[in-house]
Order: structure tokens, then sequence, then C-alpha cells
């Protein structure tokens, strides 16, 4: 037990990394370190990196340089964790001395052990573990607000998309049994979370790898036995892997959200070709029907990439075509970096900065327009909105077309004096809408 030690931990990247740290915070809890938000009050700062593209790269290196200086004052020690561990390995050691320690992915149950290395003056390095999957038994810290928590039901990835770093960063797809999803969800709804939100790298894919055949749709089943009044929210689905069955489970279950987050990344078929994904403009505007066939109210959700190599100025327009045709909710989008390592990175004519920076702009811009006018549908309907904090007499929160930390809010103006709380639903007509925002009454 070491009460007498505190850490913070500082979690860069996607919720996937959040869950990894509240698994590492959880470990350490469970050993007795007392847990710290204050970085400066910390004896040990762990970082868990993300390094999926260049940007994050170097967020997490500039991050780790900053709260280095931190050692000057009480911090002991620094530990770099997660995804930047494996992509730069042993260089990445040698190349930080202000890092004390570097920690693979997948090695949150050892890190006791690594801070008692650290305490003692040892400089340490540790590969990850590319087959962990962490279980429902693994202890948790959770860091999100009470009311909402992310259930990671896999890791890794075995898409090879050929400009992403993701199966070499997190290793093969690797399902979690279904029962013990189910317990994980179990004891979240115990704790009193009103929003579960299902993830991995792609949600849909989920049981292909386990004996038993087991998909998402037997997933949604199993947790729909559980009593919940709360949302389910499903995030990163594969358009690939969107089929009639899942559509129509998610129709029949009350709890699932008509949300889906499906990442394209292009709707131009020999960009896509040469990204390694199947598909077309047609192909995607047939599946966005059909979404909508069975779900007429779906708050659609997706993420372009931009100035891919030898991306044309028709594929680029095909890409603004689809925009204007599909209609969607939320759209994220950014400009592609070429990844050493990948596939994607040997290609010829990699476009310039310049021009990946101008038709992203474009892009962001066509969209804007688009969501506004989305958004103004809503004006003068009603919508179920979680509370989630209040700012200088407003609440806001979030309707099912919103994700936690990557969509848009619901302001509500008229609540001053009502005996509202956070992780509470209310209801609430719409009555002004913005490019990202809604604003209603109760």
């Amino acid at each position: 037990m070491r009460a007498d030690i505190k850490v913070a931990l500082v979690s860069l990247g996607c919720p996937k990394n959040l869950v990894d740290s509240e698994h590492m915070l959880g470990v350490l809890a469970e050993r007795g370190y007392e847990i710290v938000e204050d970085n400066e009050q910390a004896d040990i700062i762990i970082v868990n990196t993300c390094a999926f593209i260049r940007p994050a790269e170097e967020e997490a290196v500039e991050a780790l340089l900053d709260l280095a200086d931190l050692k000057k004052g009480r911090a002991r020690g620094l530990i770099c964790a997660g995804c930047l561990s494996q992509r730069r390995g042993r260089a990445l050691f040698e190349s930080l001395p202000e890092v004390d320690a570097v920690v693979g992915v997948g090695q949150a149950a050892l890190l006791p052990q690594v801070i008692e290395s650290v305490l003692a003056g040892r400089r340490l390095y540790l590969d990850s573990d590319l087959e962990h999957l962490a279980t429902a038994a693994a202890p948790r810290w959770r860091s999100a607000p009470e009311w909402s928590a992310y259930l990671k039901i896999a890791d890794g990835c075995s898409n090879r998309c050929t400009y992403c770093t993701i199966p070499d960063l997190r290793g093969p797809y690797r399902s979690r049994p279904l029962d013990d999803i189910v317990a994980e969800f179990s004891r979240l709804v115990d704790d009193g979370v009103r929003e579960v939100c299902l993830i991995a790298q792609d949600t849909s894919a989920y049981g292909y790898d386990l004996p038993q055949h087991t998909t998402l749709v037997d997933l949604l089943g199993a947790l729909a036995t559980v009593p919940f009044d709360g949302w389910m929210r499903l995030m990163y689905l594969h358009a690939e892997h969107v089929a009639d069955p899942l559509l129509q489970a998610m129709a029949a279950t009350p709890s699932v959200l008509h949300y889906l987050d499906l990442p394209f990344q292009h709707a131009s078929k020999t960009v896509l070709y040469r990204m390694g994904r199947k598909g077309n403009r047609d192909d995607y505007l047939a599946l966005v029907r059909r979404i909508r066939d069975y779900l007429p109210d779906a708050a659609l959700r997706t993420t372009f990439i931009v100035g891919f190599p030898e991306e044309t100025e028709t594929d680029f327009e095909i890409l603004l075509d689809f925009l204007e045709e599909a209609r969607l909710d939320r759209v994220s989008a950014f400009r592609y970096w070429q990844e050493d390592g990948t596939p994607a990175a040997l290609l010829p004519n990699q476009m310039p900065d310049d021009v990946r920076d101008e038709r992203l702009a474009r892009l962001l811009a066509a969209q804007e327009l688009i969501s506004l006018d989305v958004n103004r549908g809503f004006v003068g309907k009603r919508l179920q909105v979680l509370l989630e904090e209040r700012v200088e007499g407003v609440w806001k929160g979030r309707s099912y077309r919103d994700a936690p930390e990557v969509d848009g809010e619901v302001k509500i103006v008229n609540a001053a004096g009502a005996d509202l709380a956070p992780g509470q639903f209310v209801e609430v007509e719409i009555t002004r809408a913005e490019v990202h925002d809604l604003e209603g009454v109760i």
C-alpha cells in the first residue's frame, strides 16, 4: 500500500484511450496510491498518450516536456504510457531523458512495479502487450461524469486501411466475451450511469473473432435484458458492417439511441480503393437511405480525410456532392497526414499542404451550411436532453444526436430556479438553432 504516494494521470486521445487510463488509475487506487487531479500535487505523473497521427504525437511529446518541469518541484517521476510508447518504442526512451519510464499499451497491471522502480531512481522501458484485453474484473477508476460512461467491447483492429497506424499500435481485433460485457454494463447501471457508450475501433465487427460467432446484434439483445431506463449509444461503426439485422435491433431496442457514428473517410471510389476501403458515393448514399428507412429520426455522424495521395479535384467534388446528398447531422474532417510505416505514405503524388488545407476548409464550410439547415429542422420539436452542467444560469445538456465531447449541445434558457441536477433527463422544446448547437425551453 502506498497511500503516501500521490499519482496524477493525463489522458490524451480518444475515449478508447480514456478507458485504458481509467484502468491504470483503478490498478493504482487498488494498490493504495492516492489519485489526485492536480499535476502539481502529484509525486508521479503518468501521460497516457495518443499517436494516431503526427499532431497527436506532437501533442504528447509537448505534454511530456511541459510536465517534466514539475520534477523541479514535488514530482519525483514522469511516465509515458500508451500508443506513443508502442509506436516509437526505445527510440522514444532514448530521446526523452526527462521521462523516467516508457510503458507500452496493455500494461496497466504492472504500473505499481514501474512506479516503484522510478521512485528507486531507475529508468525503465516496458514493451506493449498487444494481446491484453481488459475484463469486467479489472479495477477501474472512472474519471468521466458519473452519469455517462464508455464501455469498451473490443480492442485492436484487423482492418488494414492504408493510412492507419491502429493495427500496429493496438494489435489485432479482440472481442470481449459477451457475458463479461454484460457484467460490466450491469455494474455501470447499478452505479447510476444514465448513458453508456459502446466503443471499439470498429464496434460493428464485434464478435467475429469469438468461437461462438457472436455479433453486435447478439450483444445488444443481451444488454437489453438488464433493466435500464437510460441511453445506450453506439460509436465507431464501419460502413461495411452495418447490415439490416443491426438496424432492426436498434429500432427494436428502446434504450439504443438512433445515433450512428459511421466514419466513411471519403466518397470517391478511387480514393477509397487507395485507402484500402470498399464502397463509393452511391453505396454510401444507399446505406444512408437504408438507415433512415429503419430509423427515420437517425442522427448520422461521420469522419472524412481530405488531401489523400492522388486525390483529384474530381474526387473532392464527389465528396462535396455526397455531403449535399446525404445531409448528415455531424461531420468531422481531417487533412491527410503522411504517417511513416503505413502503405499510404509510400503512394506517389502526395498532396501539398496548402491543397490539403484548402480542401479541408472548403469541406467544413460546406458542411456548416448543411448542419445549420438540419438543426433548423428541429425548431418546434421536443427532444429528451441529458443535463450536464449549469453555466451562468444556463443549463447545458445533450440530446440523442450529441455524443459526449465530439458533438453539439442543447442550451436551456428558461431553467432559472428549476429543481434540476446533472445526469437528469428533461424534455426540451427547441426554439433556436445554431450550426452545432440547439437552444430550447423545458
